[in-house]
């Protein structure tokens, strides 16, 4: 069970109260993540073996006492006070504390959620993720980053590696709006001005990104990307702009990503999700080209090309509070939108053929072809998942196959991937022309799911409420459906 889902039931309090307190005591208990809550007056009345563990204090010695009395929070600095105070929810918050009862020093990411009787609060609850694993494991990476991109060659006097393998070569297509993006790509290649990408997911967006790096005079200095979404926004603060000594526990002298990819490129992924108030600090680094370390005071000056992916419409991602205004003028002097599959559909024959040579040599095969039938229901197919679920059927559907098979078939693929294309042409030989009643209510439920997932930015909760659905309920048909964002 997620935090989210664990914060989004115990805010339902309607269904919550109908649970006995030996229930509700138990099923909390058995959540691997720390939970704790408390009344409206701040007296803590949830404590689970998650945080007995995490905190190293007894159930015993924390229930019924204020939280000003167990942790080092005076001074309003306790979310739950906060989520009480403000009435509404705190999510993803990274916090760092010592417990007065037993002196363990704590770093969490936390999501804290008022509960509510009708209009009136009764209390608050919080959820929390170990911060300090996430945080050991950002300092390994940034580590071999900064050995990896630091200038200079190795002992045998050859050059660093660049972190870009595909070149434009690397980008199959002859479609017109595919060939207008090269175009455009490779006239800026070889400029040092930011460049913002777009495009759905799966589109091929960080490969027209390392084409760009290695067609231009940068070719030879580093390419680093980082995706922004899977790195908590202080991490990715100190991440990107580096630290010093004494900044915060732990912190050390460290160049951040846009130093380590000087006289290159750093590519900012799903930069969409950044939050604001970060946007803002990037904005500053982007317009005085110079980047301040975290805890610094200096300002050193940079020379990184920058390159932004969004898997957002830049104009839909402002309207939304996504994207600043401001700094997508500073990001996107050029924008390159990639094309979604279902957009270039007279170049599946190519990519296809292109993907079943790239297995073969893999898969050590000899497949020529997919049938006629199997390319026909290709044909049909919308592709919500592009070229990166394109290349997942046809891997799958060449992993059961051996070196006398020369074509792939409908029914060489994997039950859940076939399922997609159930009750098509293609499916003929054993379904006759009809579709059946429950494939036709399949197909419609999968299209619904999917519309109702994008336009809540695949945030499962939401979707769940405006389907009317049971969050695992959806879980389970996004399961069914192969309905994924990546």
């Amino acid at each position: 069970m997620t935090a989210e889902h664990t914060a989004e039931s115990l805010h339902q309090s309607g269904k919550a109260t109908r649970l006995t307190e030996v229930q509700l005591e138990k099923m909390i208990d058995s959540i691997d993540e720390a939970i704790i809550g408390c009344n409206k007056d701040g007296y803590i009345n949830i404590y689970n073996s998650a945080n007995e563990r995490r905190e190293k204090m007894s159930r015993k010695y924390v229930l019924n006492k204020h939280v000003d009395d167990v942790y080092d929070f005076h001074g309003g600095k306790s979310l739950l006070m906060r989520a009480i105070r403000e009435k509404k929810p705190i999510l993803d918050h990274y916090q760092e504390y010592t417990t007065e009862g037993s002196g363990t020093h704590v770093e969490i990411i936390c999501s804290t959620v008022p509960i509510m009787e009708g209009d009136e609060i009764i209390g608050a609850v919080s959820v929390m993720k170990d911060y300090s694993k996430v945080k050991k494991l950002s300092k390994i990476i940034m580590d071999l980053q900064s050995n990896l991109y630091s200038s200079g060659t190795d002992k045998e006097s050859k050059p660093k590696p660049t972190g870009a393998r595909h070149t434009f070569e690397d980008i199959i297509g002859e479609n017109h709006l595919l060939q207008d993006t090269m175009r455009w790509a490779r006239k800026t290649a070889d400029n040092v001005l930011p460049i913002l990408i777009y495009g759905e997911t799966g589109t091929g967006k960080e490969l027209l990104a390392q084409g760009i790096h290695n067609a231009g005079s940068r070719k030879n200095k580093p390419f680093i990307a980082i995706n922004c979404a899977a790195i908590p926004e202080n991490l990715l603060e100190g991440l990107l702009f580096g630290t010093v000594k004494g900044a915060f526990t732990g912190a050390v002298d460290r160049p951040g990503l846009f130093e380590q990819a000087t006289e290159g490129t750093l590519v900012l992924d799903e930069i969409n999700s950044m939050s604001l108030p970060l946007q803002s600090k990037l904005l500053r680094v982007i317009q005085e080209e110079a980047v301040r370390r975290v805890g610094d005071i200096k300002e050193r000056k940079i020379n990184t090309r920058l390159i932004s992916i969004s898997n957002n419409d830049p104009a839909e991602a402002i309207k939304k509070g996504q994207l600043r205004e401001d700094l997508y003028y500073r990001i996107a002097y050029i924008s390159l939108r990639m094309p979604s599959l279902n957009k270039r559909l007279d170049d599946l024959p190519l990519l296809v053929n292109y993907l079943i040579g790239k297995y073969n040599k893999k898969l050590n095969l000899n497949i020529e072809k997919v049938t006629d039938n199997l390319s026909t229901l290709l044909e049909k197919y919308p592709w919500p998942g592009n070229i990166r679920e394109l290349e997942h059927v046809i891997a799958a559907g060449m992993s059961s196959l051996t070196p006398e098979d020369r074509q792939i078939s409908l029914h060489d693929l994997p039950p859940n991937i076939r399922h997609k294309f159930a009750g098509g042409s293609a499916d003929r030989s054993r379904a006759g022309n009809s579709i059946t009643l429950e494939q036709t209510l399949d197909r419609v439920e999968r299209r619904m799911i999917e519309a109702v997932l994008k336009r809540n930015s695949w945030n499962i909760s939401k979707a769940a409420r405006e389907l009317g659905l049971k969050r695992q309920s959806l879980q389970y048909r996004i399961r069914k459906h192969s309905l994924y964002t990546t």
